[in-house]
């Protein structure tokens, strides 16, 4: 919740599907620490694809966040909080 209180945004990762762990996440901190009067934009989820991965390893690049996932969606949180520093 500090954090919270510094940045006022929130992006949840997980490799679950959609709706999974990551919303478990959001809710306990909904309930323990009612984050959601702390946030200026909606919460952001990134999360695995909402299908059924190839076995092994083969799946994980394309149906897992990767690194290039992540680094757009919090790119675009820096962007909206601060437009003329992340153009």
């Amino acid at each position: 919740p500090q954090s919270l209180k510094k940045t006022s945004r929130l992006c949840i990762l997980d490799e679950d599907v959609p709706g999974g762990a990551s919303a478990y996440i959001f809710q306990q901190l909904q309930t323990q620490y009612n984050i959601y009067s702390l946030l200026d934009a909606a919460p952001v989820f990134i999360s695995a694809k909402a299908h059924r991965p190839a076995y092994g390893s083969d799946g994980d690049y394309f149906s897992k966040p990767n690194a290039d996932d992540v680094y757009e969606v919090l790119y675009a949180i820096m962007q909206e909080s601060n437009p003329q520093r992340f153009q």
